[in-house]
Formats: C-alpha cells, sequence, structure tokens
C-alpha cells in the first residue's frame, strides 16, 4: 500500500466512526426507555420513575397511535394495571398525562417486567426502573 492510499484508507475509517451528530446525542440522553409495539400503537422510551423498591412509580414515555380507531392499551406488572386510551391517529405523552403504579416491584436501576396489551395482541416490555438521581427525572418522582 502507497503512503497515499494508506492515507486515504485512515481518513476514510476517521470519517465514518467519527460521525454523529449533537442531536442524536442528546435523543439518545433523554430517551433511555424501552421501545416497543403493541397492536398499532408504538410505544416509545417506557420506563418507571420511583423513589426506590416496594414506592410508588410513574409511568414515562410516548404511546402512539397510527391507526384511525381510538385503542385503550393496558400496562401491568405483577399487582396492579392502569389502561391508557390513545386517540386515533395521535399520541398519548406520559409526561404530561400522570400514570401512577402504587408500587414497583423493582429497585432504582434494575429493570422491571410489564405487559402491555391492546384487545388485539399482548407484549411484554423490560423497562428500566430509574430515580431522581438523574436529574431530569426528578420532577417525576411521585409522593
Amino acid at each position: 500500500m502507497t503512503g497515499a492510499t494508506a492515507s486515504i484508507t485512515i481518513l476514510s475509517v476517521l470519517g465514518l466512526t467519527g460521525c454523529s451528530s449533537s442531536a442524536e446525542e442528546d435523543w439518545d440522553a433523554i430517551a433511555s426507555g424501552e421501545d416497543g409495539v403493541v397492536g398499532s400503537v408504538e410505544l416509545r422510551s417506557v420506563l418507571l420513575v420511583a423513589s426506590e423498591e416496594g414506592q410508588p412509580g410513574r409511568l414515562l414515555g410516548t404511546f402512539n397511535n397510527e391507526s384511525g380507531e381510538t385503542i385503550d392499551v393496558t400496562i401491568s406488572d405483577d399487582d396492579e394495571e392502569a389502561t391508557i386510551t390513545v386517540p386515533a391517529e395521535g399520541q398519548f405523552p406520559l409526561d404530561t398525562n400522570e400514570v401512577i403504579f402504587d408500587t414497583v416491584g423493582d429497585a432504582p436501576g434494575a429493570l422491571t417486567t410489564v405487559t402491555a396489551a391492546t384487545a388485539d395482541e399482548t407484549t411484554d416490555l423490560q423497562i428500566p426502573v430509574m430515580d431522581g438521581t438523574l436529574e431530569r427525572y426528578e420532577p417525576y418522582l411521585p409522593d
């Protein structure tokens, strides 16, 4: 390999591996939950915020309904459930619509299993449990 060819190869590799925009980095910093799909509803960045295991936890994320019909999505863990009505061709953002579980079965830092169900389909998600250590989640800690 000639010196010129080696330089071009190195520059090409550096150019491919060093590309990322600050917008992508910001999105990754915010979107730390689990994604999934149940029926026609996309579940985006779903997580729970709780101060500790056994305490109340707030569900966060966004549910996107791509269908032309309103869809009920039931989110459940081992001992409780919440039903969320997602409008036709619309969203249900959980940062502005409060959904609280009375108890969270796993400590912050762990993954916990929740089930998302519609009338036609069911899926399990492994979602993170966060606490107020990261400043962006502190406002969502249940009282």
